[in-house]
This record gives structure tokens, sequence and C-alpha cells, in this order.
């Protein structure tokens, strides 16, 4: 009776164990095998989705969000919001569409560095001037958007060989869909092996107890801001080669699906956590999305209410998350 009652202790400890190993795998790659799952879904709601042309266009099409996504994940994950990355995307476009004539790389580096500024503007903002984030970058996607208007209403067309090359350059993978990618890979290094990584992440957790360990935090911060606005730039000049013009009011309302994206992909809205390949599976998520709707030829003001429900998911899970964690450090577990 022992050795039965043993037994059955080991059968149940082993059960156990690996209901808890597949709680912690699943805990860990939740957004992955969601992604997996809609893929199956998408697939079973239209057969074209899974054509290389439909998968090429879908990451052609994530790659200006997922860019954008980036800076976004880094100005949250240290505390804050940059509303201003899609106005400054479209500003940076119309630097590079309007000196494409002085040639291709100086023109990339005017519309890089336009977008570096506004973020360097924004880091000022926040830090020196003590302005909330999401005040002082709402106010910069007014100034950025009425900038990219006043030099032009219109989008403005490029006829540089270059870009039309660049367009039409690549098979499966689309050039920026592969600048997308080298971004990613850069920004995964820096993130999991930099000191300044770990000084964006513990300012996201805890500002005070950053600053009194001497963490340089408005130096953080405004480097953080920075590269927000240095992403959003060279978002402009991949938006060129995309579309073959600047758009003034390109990317309108992205700034919130940067935020939705990155929140899918578990990122915590309130500071202090995430991680950016995730945040990039929440960016594909979001965007397959709009792609299964696409080709089912949903209503665009339904799809519009769809997207608004995202967002409104992607931050009540991103609470749940918060309330989760704080969950588990009171009990110990």
């Amino acid at each position: 009776m022992t050795q039965s009652k043993s037994t059955a202790d080991a059968a149940k400890n082993d059960s156990t164990g690996a209901i808890t190993r597949l709680k912690a795998l699943f805990a860990g790659n939740d957004v992955f095998l969601i992604l997996i799952a809609f893929v199956v879904l998408a697939a079973i709601a239209s057969p074209s989705f899974l054509t290389a042309a439909n998968l090429s266009n879908l990451l052609t099409q994530s790659a200006l969000l997922g860019i954008l996504s980036v800076g976004q994940f880094l100005v949250v994950v240290i505390g804050g919001f940059d509303l201003s990355v899609a106005a400054v995307m479209a500003l940076s476009s119309l630097v590079f569409a309007k000196t494409i004539g002085y040639g291709f790389a100086p023109a990339a580096m005017l519309a890089i560095a336009a977008g570096a500024g506004c973020g360097i503007f924004n880091g000022l903002v926040v830090t020196w001037g003590r302005v909330q984030p999401l005040i002082a970058t709402l106010a910069m996607m007014g100034i950025a958007r009425g900038l990219a208007l006043t030099i032009s209403e219109r989008s403005v067309l490029v006829s540089a060989p270059l870009i039309a090359d660049l367009r039409d350059m690549g098979g499966f993978l689309s050039v920026p869909t592969v600048i997308w990618f080298i971004i990613v890979a850069i920004a995964a290094v820096l993130l999991a092996s930099t000191r300044q990584a770990l000084h964006v992440f513990a300012i996201g957790g805890n500002e005070t107890t950053s600053r009194l360990a001497g963490v340089a935090v408005e130096k953080v911060k405004l480097g953080v801001f920075a590269t927000s606005g240095l992403l959003s730039g060279i978002a402009g000049v991949v938006l060129v080669i995309r579309s073959n013009s600047g758009v003034p009011l390109g990317g309108s309302g992205w700034e919130l699906d940067t935020i939705a994206a990155i929140a899918i992909g578990g990122t915590n809205l309130f500071g202090g956590e995430g991680k950016l390949l995730r945040a990039m599976a929440g960016v594909l998520i979001y965007q397959l999305i709009a792609n299964v709707m696409n080709l089912m030829a949903v209503d665009p003001y339904y799809q519009n209410i769809v997207r608004a429900a995202v967002i409104i998911c992607a931050v009540g899970l991103s609470i749940l998350r918060l309330r989760s964690a704080s969950r588990r450090a009171i009990l110990g577990r």
C-alpha cells in the first residue's frame, strides 16, 4: 500500500511538474503562440493569405509600423509615450523627397537628421522643461505635421531612378522589410548587451531609485527620445522608397497603432518591462488583422472599429499583466 501511495504521489508530482513547465512555456512565448494561431485562422479565413505575394506584402506593410514601434518601445519602457513618431516620419519623408535632387545619401542624411532633431527637442522638453512626455510629444506631433504641410500640402512625387530600383529590388523580402529586420537585430543586440539598456529599464521601473543609484536619468531619457526621432527619420526615408513620394499626412494615427502593437507584444505600458522581439511579434499580429480584413473585403469603416477595439484590448491586456505581476510579487511567487 505504501508503494502504491508513493507511486501515486510520484505520478501526481510529475503531472504537476508538467503543468508548471507548460505554463512557463506559454508565459514566455504566449505572443508567438498567439501569432501562430492567428496565422492558422487567417489561412482558414482566406485561402490567399498564405501565398508568397501576400506574405511578402504583409511584411512590407509591417516594416514602417515596425520601425516606428522600435522607437516607441524604447520610450514606453523608460516610462513615457511618443505621440510624434508618425508625424516626424511624414516630415522626414518630405525633407527626403524635396532634397533627393542633391543625391540619395545627402537627402537621406538630412531626413534622418530632421527626425533626430525632433527627437532631441522632445527629450529636452521632457528633461529640462519637466513636461510630461505625453504632452511634449503631442506638441511635437502638431509641429511636425504643420511643418510637413507647410513644405507641401500634397504628396511630393520622387522620380529618382535609384528610388524605383530600391522599391523593385528584392524578392520575397523587400528593401523596407530588410531595413526593419536590420534595425530590430541591432536594437536587440544593444538591449541585451549594454549598460545603457539596463539603465533604460531601470528608469522605467523606478526613476527615483535609479537616480539615487547614480544613473544619469536626464541623459538616458534624452538619448531614448533622440533614438526614437532618428528611427522616425529612417522610417520617413523608407516611406519614400515604398510609396515613391513624400507624404505630409503619411502615417496619420500610427502613433496609437505603435502603442497598441507593442502592448499586444507584452510591453508594460507603465514602463520598465518589455521584450523587443515580443513587441515586434505584436506588430505582426496587429498588421495581420488588417491584412486579413483587406483580403476579406471588410468595409473600411468596420476596419476602423476593429482597430479601435484592438487598441482597447491591448491596453487592457497590459493592465491585466501588471496586476498579475503585482499579485505574484505580493504572494512571493
